[in-house]
């Protein structure tokens, strides 16, 4: 080994925390999740600012408790800091974080020899920093940092591990003459986690704003057809920019999940703060779309996306509710499209929405208690749920009841609403969608108290090679009626 390289191995390494040893921010990633969780005491912590931001550091990172999942190292920083610390090299992290938030993340590590944040007042960050390091390790030090913020640390230092950072800032750090000892690349976003992070496949479920305009065949209507497809791309967009608020708010669980810790927020591919900016544009993006198709139809997106917003912070746990509101959330798409065509929907097709959507979703919760009764006593509770174990024949005997009530208004709304209108020239062969639809309805409880129902049951369709014969000899049946 040069002289020059043990000189550099022997020098103490203080390490940064957020965007460094871990890919996050952990204050903004932590506000933001509190802000969906605890809104009131999240919002309140910002009058804490007046105090100095060390202050409003601990205050917000006091509102929920951490735990290890919480924060993504950045692996192959970390096999570094290993190999060094086995050779005998002092490691020590050093960050503008709370104090609190560096001592738990040194725990989680078990590599470093000490472990210093902000604390009393004291943000830890730029010259701050580097007088800390420089009374501390006056024979010299090792720097390993992110960003230009920590270009100042990097004047003072003998050497720099350079973790994702600009072009600019790096020619800036060799510009001052320090060593770099290794240099790691930044993690970047494909189109794919992108596609990923909005959920692109779970547009499928609007086509149900479609339902209204092929019902009431106003697809002759260019204006009518036009509308509903901006009003399509308009509820994607919001749902998205709610699927990414949902997916902030849960980032501690999903990084805990067998899955969902592949998800880009959570495996810090997408920043938080960056998804937090695209989600409030596509939301805002959405709204008005829809607003400027139908006022109406852009009051009924709202209302979806808060009952979205109300249901992923709290409703979700609540039993019973958590399936009354999904099924709400569907039939607010049928809604929608009525007014995106111009026409009040039919109070036989919104009453039939409802209560097949109340038993799909059901037919999710169901499979859930009958899979955990194979592992859980009856009067457990089901993790993030608030249903029981035992709970099994009363979601049963609902969600099967549900359905076939929702058969028979099926069967009213085309005796009494499609063969008076006279829109069908063969209207009997209606009849088969009643059919179809029981069948559908009825495989997917079968599969349900089977516990072999994966998915969700209207993706499930999508997926599903009987559920798409069935789909496909309904369009079937609808174009007999209508020759």
């Amino acid at each position: 080994m040069a002289t020059g390289e043990t000189e550099v191995s022997s020098l103490p390494l203080a390490v940064d925390l957020d965007r460094t040893l871990i890919r996050t921010d952990s204050l903004i990633e932590h506000f933001l999740s509190s802000l969906f969780r605890h809104p009131r005491t999240t919002f309140l912590a910002l009058r804490s600012l007046r105090e100095g931001k060390a202050v409003f550091k601990k205050t917000v990172m006091s509102i929920a408790a951490m735990d290890g999942r919480n924060f993504p190292f950045n692996e192959q920083l970390v096999e570094y800091l290993r190999r060094e610390k086995s050779e005998g090299r002092e490691l020590h992290l050093v960050t503008a974080a709370d104090q609190s938030v560096a001592d738990f993340v040194a725990a989680e590590a078990g590599i470093f020899d000490s472990a210093v944040g902000s604390n009393n007042g004291h943000n830890l960050r730029g010259r701050h920093k580097l007088d800390y390091l420089q009374r501390r390790f006056p024979l010299g030090f090792a720097y390993a940092g992110d960003s230009r913020a920590d270009l100042a640390v990097w004047q003072g230092a003998r050497s720099a591990v350079l973790v994702g950072v600009t072009a600019s800032t790096r020619r800036a750090v060799q510009a001052m003459g320090c060593a770099v000892e290794l240099e790691i690349p930044p993690l970047r976003a494909s189109i794919w986690d992108w596609l990923k992070l909005i959920r692109i496949h779970q547009w499928s479920k609007n086509v149900l704003l479609f339902v209204p305009l092929i019902l009431g065949q106003s697809y002759r209507d260019p204006a009518a057809v036009l509308s509903v497809v901006l009003g399509f791309i308009a509820f994607g967009l919001t749902a998205s920019g709610n699927y990414i608020f949902n997916d902030i708010s849960d980032i501690a669980a999903d990084r805990a999940h067998a899955t969902k810790r592949y998800r880009p927020i959570a495996k810090a591919t997408i920043s938080a703060e960056l998804a937090f900016a695209v989600a409030v544009v596509l939301v805002a993006a959405g709204l008005l779309l829809m607003t400027a198709q139908s006022f109406a139809a852009g009051g009924l997106l709202l209302v979806y996306l808060l009952s979205s917003l109300s249901y992923s912070v709290a409703l979700k746990r609540l039993a019973m509710v958590d399936v009354f509101v999904l099924g709400g959330l569907y039939t607010l798409r049928i809604l929608i499209g009525g007014y995106l065509v111009g026409a009040e929907s039919s109070h036989w097709l919104v009453l039939f929405s409802f209560f097949f959507f109340f038993s799909l979703s059901l037919a999710k919760r169901h499979v859930e208690i009958v899979n955990a009764a194979a592992k859980l006593p009856p009067e457990a509770t089901i993790k993030g749920r608030g249903y029981r174990v035992g709970d099994a024949p009363l979601t049963l005997a609902f969600g099967v009841g549900a359905c076939l009530v929702s058969v028979m208004i099926l069967s009213l709304y085309i005796a009494t609403d499609m063969y008076p209108r006279s829109l069908y020239a063969q209207p009997q062969f209606l009849w088969g969608t009643a059919i179809l639809v029981m069948m559908r309805a009825s495989r997917v409880w079968l599969l349900s108290h089977r516990g072999e129902l994966n998915d969700d049951p209207v993706a499930f369709a999508l997926k599903d090679p009987p559920s798409m014969l069935m789909g496909a000899a309904a369009a079937g049946v609808l174009l007999l009626a209508i020759a």
